[in-house]
């Protein structure tokens, strides 16, 4: 069982994600983790966790090998699983339930550490990205990932007490996260879906590393799709949307590509969002633009959270000693500021592809704007899992951030995703395909856009200080008796 449990816990932790993407089996999962964690040796309870995460994190992030060798995919495994160890150290006992207080926060913790360190943190495969089809997902407008993530560990507690015969208590556990799910079912907005827009996923001609070597061809299939489309329609959207790294030519210092865009949009008078790649000195910037008929470029947001060892190379000579890829990224430098997009009614927030994992990115965002587009590349990945998974992060900060998201990719999953999570319209795996929708202007701030980082800090260390507290009374009436 030291073996087995642990194992089969990490694989349906793993199945709660896309592909297989069965929310249930999250809190299955981490219920059969809190039983393991009544071991009452360090070492094995180590070494249970060690094998939990090997089985969660290595089928999770597969993906990360597809076209650089299995190198980077087993120091990212290895990395997340020293990162999820720590939750090892805590023992729980069963002549002591209240212990089981500190599993949630124990769990949250990991995942805080895991969003921040190293290199700005990597937070893929968090519990609460797992969960857009669970009927409690509202609750992520309350406290935002970080309290839906602290469900899911609440929810394994709970079944763990309802397997080992304390009914009671996981009743009393469910009731209370189901009574405000009653109240949060569904966005209570009027609905009225009155601003227009196509987005278009033009495609690359290969995937794989050197897609962005036939930028002029990623352009220019981005470009075709778009007049074919619009050449059919009687009235203009309000905006065209074009996913990250759609323009990997500088616009800027490449007039023919800038007066292609800006025909397009005299042509169609329609201004368009586009990602692009800006060169800045020896180095580049990964770009949002919004680019306006007659006028051009009317606002610019440069990522702001890049991408480790894909943007840039931190450890550099490590490393190109590590992979040969290496050598071969000129880094990107990143922006300072958000800058959103202001079309008409709209405020767009332009989250760039990995920003998706950045709590206060996206809370930042959500506060100045009222849409969502999400601009994002997987071409880099081919047709792994990858791309679904990323538009479950989507569907979550949608729900979180209480938002209309516009999804755009060059050639992963696209789609249209409203407020609840729920996915309208999508397009399918390396094709070339237009997305042609509306959607309604929310400028409302969910509770976690107010204070979700308060909230998260809460989740961990209030369980903490009480559990102490009740240790430090424990032991003053055990001082008195002596």
């Amino acid at each position: 069982m030291v073996i087995i449990a642990p194992l089969f816990a990490g694989l349906l932790m793993y199945a709660a994600f896309a592909p297989i993407a069965l929310w249930w089996s999250a809190p299955v999962s981490l219920a059969i983790l809190v039983y393991v964690l009544h071991e009452p040796r360090l070492s094995r309870r180590l070494t249970s966790v060690a094998l939990f995460a090997t089985a969660f994190f290595a089928p999770l992030l597969s993906w990360s090998n597809t076209y650089v060798g299995n190198v980077p995919w087993i120091i990212l495994t290895l990395l997340q699983i020293v990162l999820v160890l720590p939750i090892g150290f805590i023992h729980l006992q069963r002549n002591r339930p209240w212990l089981l207080l500190l599993f949630p926060s124990g769990w949250l913790l990991t995942e805080l550490v895991r969003t921040r360190f190293p290199f700005g943190g990597f937070g893929w495969g968090r519990a609460a990205f797992s969960q857009a089809d669970a009927p409690y997902a509202s609750l992520a407008r309350l406290g935002g990932v970080p309290l839906l993530s602290f469900i899911v560990a609440t929810l394994g507690v709970a079944l763990y007490l309802l397997l080992t015969n304390h009914r009671g208590t996981s009743l009393i556990i469910v009731i209370l996260i189901s009574l405000p799910t009653l109240l949060l079912t569904t966005s209570t907005h009027s609905q009225k879906r009155d601003f227009t827009f196509v987005a278009v996923q033009g495609g690359v001609p290969q995937l794989g590393l050197e897609f962005n070597s036939r930028a002029t061809a990623v352009f220019q299939n981005h470009l075709k799709a778009t007049r074919t489309y619009l050449d059919k329609l009687k009235k203009m959207p309000d905006v065209i949307l074009w996913p990250e790294n759609a323009v990997d030519i500088d616009p800027f210092r490449t007039p023919i590509i800038g007066e292609q865009i800006q025909e397009l949009a005299d042509t169609y008078s329609t201004p368009i969002i586009f990602g692009a790649v800006l060169e800045k000195g020896d180095n580049f910037q990964n770009a949002s633009i919004l680019w306006r008929p007659k006028t051009g470029a009317s606002s610019i947001y440069i990522k702001q959270h890049l991408t480790p060892f894909g943007e840039y190379i931190p450890l550099r000579a490590i490393a190109e000693f590590v992979s040969p890829y290496a050598r071969d990224v000129r880094d990107f430098l990143p922006g300072d500021k958000v800058v959103l997009h202001h079309v008409g009614r709209a405020t767009f927030a332009p989250l760039i592809c990995f920003e998706l994992l950045d709590d206060r990115i996206g809370r930042e965002m959500a506060r100045q704007s009222n849409a969502f587009v999400i601009q994002t590349n997987s071409a880099t990945f081919g047709t792994s899992p990858e791309s679904e998974q990323q538009l479950g992060i989507s569907r979550i900060r949608s729900i979180e951030h209480d938002r209309f998201s516009v999804s755009i990719s060059t050639s992963g999953v696209s789609a249209l995703i409203d407020p609840n999570g729920k996915v309208t319209y999508r397009t399918g795996l390396n094709q070339s395909a237009v997305i042609d929708g509306s959607i309604e202007l929310i400028n409302s701030q969910t509770l976690s856009d107010r204070y979700g980082q308060q909230i998260e800090l809460l989740l961990i260390f209030l369980p903490i200080t009480f559990l102490l507290s009740i240790f430090l009374m424990r032991r003053r009436k055990g001082a008195k008796r002596v």
